[in-house]
C-alpha cells in the first residue's frame, strides 16, 4: 500500500534517525501523543505502509515477535520509541524496512483502524480519495487511492489489494500488494499486530522497488517516512480511543464480521 498500507500516513512530528541499520526515533506509542505533518512522506509513507512482505521467519514458527527482540530493543519500545531495522536487498536500491512499535490498546483496535481504509482521507494529509473497487472475499479488499503530490507532480493513483487474517493467539495480520502504481515497480509487505501484556506490539515490514527517478532520489528519507507512517497509525488509534461515540466500536464490528466469514483453516494460519 503505498498504501496501506500503508497506507496510513498522517505524519505528526519527527526526530532525526540515529542509525541506518537499527534506529530509534520519534517518541510515540505508549503516550499516543499527536505529532505534526510533513509533505512528501504522504506518498512514500502510504506506499511504504500499505504493502506486505512475505511471511517472516519468526512467524513461520509462530514464535512471538516480542520473544525475538533483544533486551535493548525491548527497552527502546518500553521508552515509547520505535525500533527500526533495515535489511539490504541485493539488486534493490531500497532496503526492506522493519518497524516495531508499541501501543497501549489491544490488537483488535489497531487492526480495525488500519482495515477501514476508506476513512484514510479523514486523517491522512493529501490523501484525496479512497474507493473500494472490489471485495473478492469479505477479508480481501481492492481499493484505489488518490494522493496529492508535491512539486506539481501528477496525483498518485494506485490500486492496493489488502487481506486481513487472524493469527493464533488473538493476533491479527494484514498483508497487502500494490497492483498498479505510477511511481513504483513493486511493493509488498505486511502488518502484524501481536498482543503483549494487554497492549499491542506492531510489526510492520515492507519492501518497495522504486519505479521512477523521483522515487529513487527519496532513498535518503525513506526510512524516516516509514517510521512516520507507523506513527500515523498509532496517532489515529489514540485519537479514536478518546473520541466520544461508537466510531471505534463500529470499526471493530465491521472487521470481525469480515473475519467471521473466513474459513477456519485460513484464520488459523500464519500470514503469507
Amino acid at each position: 500500500m503505498v498504501e496501506r498500507l500503508v497506507r496510513n500516513e498522517k505524519v505528526r512530528g519527527s526526530t532525526p534517525l540515529t542509525s541506518t541499520k537499527e534506529s530509534q526515533a520519534i517518541p510515540v506509542t505508549g503516550s499516543l501523543q499527536p505529532s505534526s505533518t510533513q509533505m512528501f512522506s504522504l506518498f512514500l509513507g502510504l506506499l511504504l505502509l500499505g504493502i506486505g512482505d512475505p511471511i517472516a521467519p519468526a512467524q513461520k514458527s509462530l514464535t512471538p515477535y516480542w520473544d525475538s527482540l533483544s533486551q535493548a530493543q525491548r527497552a527502546v519500545l518500553a521508552s515509547g520509541k520505535p525500533v527500526v531495522i533495515e535489511e539490504e536487498m541485493p539488486g534493490n536500491p531500497w532496503p526492506r524496512f522493519i518497524i516495531y512499535q508499541g501501543v497501549k490498546v489491544p490488537p483488535a483496535v489497531v487492526a480495525a483502524v488500519f482495515w477501514d481504509c476508506e476513512k484514510d482521507p479523514e486523517y491522512i494529509p493529501n490523501c484525496l480519495k479512497v474507493t473500494t473497487l472490489s471485495r473478492p472475499s469479505p477479508s480481501i479488499v481492492e481499493a484505489e487511492y488518490t494522493l496529492k503530490m508535491p512539486f506539481f507532480l501528477p496525483d498518485e493513483i494506485y490500486v492496493s489489494r489488502n487481506e486481513i487474517r487472524r493469527v493464533p493467539g488473538g493476533n491479527y495480520a494484514v498483508n497487502w500488494t500494490v497492483l498498479r502504481s505510477r511511481y513504483t515497480k513493486n511493493c509488498s509487505g505486511n502488518l502484524i499486530l501481536e498482543g503483549h501484556d494487554g497492549n499491542t506490539l506492531i510489526r510492520y515490514a515492507n519492501l518497495v522497488e522504486p519505479g521512477s527517478k523521483i522515487a529513487k532520489i527519496m532513498k535518503a528519507s525513506a526510512e524516516r517516512q516509514v517510521v512516520e507512517s507507523v506513527q500515523a497509525l498509532v496517532d489515529r488509534v489514540g485519537d479514536l480511543v478518546v473520541r466520544p461515540g461508537n466510531s471505534l466500536t463500529n470499526k471493530i464490528k465491521a472487521m470481525e464480521a469480515a473475519l467471521g466469514a473466513v474459513a477456519p483453516a485460513a484464520t488459523g494460519s500464519a500470514p503469507r
